[in-house]
């Protein structure tokens, strides 16, 4: 193994993550800001309708959310990043959490049940702040990957319910896949790895570009939960 081994694969890793974050920003961000109503979409939310009593809903950000390094995807043999990937990550999350010790992270909030009227208090992630997550480009596999059903379905239908473009369930752009590759192949089968993830990613996102578009919708949240409420 090369004493730099962890940093190459960790350039690689950002790499996936500004990818990401760039999408997320563009295309899905809304359904964040409007998480409960995204989630009474679930089939399981009947009558789990809550209010926020206090604090900020964090939706899928919760305590520990961002120190899940396991690798699930559908052929991923290794289930979890490489070690010495995850210990460059936590190199560099140190360097930021040092340079933004002024940023207030994690904390708590409080939800009211409308059905019963009790209250539930949860926590953060403890990279969780004001603006929603603080680490950028070194956010944990579980952050990049998971996408909630009702987005999933959204995005689905945009895809022309192309799963293979889309991803399985519980491997979002095949994700999992691709760190798995980033963390154990070789440079040359990672940079592969990566270029075709950028291939998947790209035609995701000119799909949801061309929708939009063609549409004339301001988000695709805003469209498709418009059409949920007819």
């Amino acid at each position: 193994m090369q004493v730099d081994d962890g940093f190459w694969r960790l350039r690689l890793y950002k790499a996936v993550v500004a990818d990401l974050n760039e999408f997320f920003a563009a295309f899905l961000s809304d359904y964040c800001c409007n998480c409960p109503q995204v989630i009474a979409r679930l089939p399981e939310a009947a009558g789990e309708s809550f209010e926020l009593v206090a604090g900020v809903y964090p939706g899928c950000c919760h305590r520990g959310a961002g120190d899940i390094f396991r690798l699930e995807g559908v052929g991923v043999e290794r289930s979890h990043l490489a070690p010495e990937l995850v210990a460059a990550l936590q190199q560099e999350r140190a360097q930021l959490l040092r340079r933004d010790n002024r940023v207030v992270r994690g904390g708590a909030y409080t939800i009211r049940r409308l059905a019963d009227q009790t209250t539930v208090r949860g926590a953060h992630c403890r990279y969780f702040g004001p603006q929603g997550c603080t680490l950028g480009v070194l956010k944990g596999p579980l952050c990049i990957n998971f996408i909630c059903p009702p987005i999933r379905d959204d995005l689905l239908a945009i895809c022309n319910d192309d799963p293979d473009l889309v991803g399985p369930e519980e491997d979002f752009l095949f994700i999992y896949r691709t760190l798995a590759v980033i963390s154990y192949e070789d440079p040359f089968r990672a940079e592969a790895e990566v270029d075709l993830f950028r291939q998947r990613l790209l035609g995701v996102k000119e799909l949801c570009r061309s929708f939009a578009e063609s549409s004339k919708c301001k988000s695709l949240f805003d469209y498709f939960n418009s059409t949920q409420e007819q």
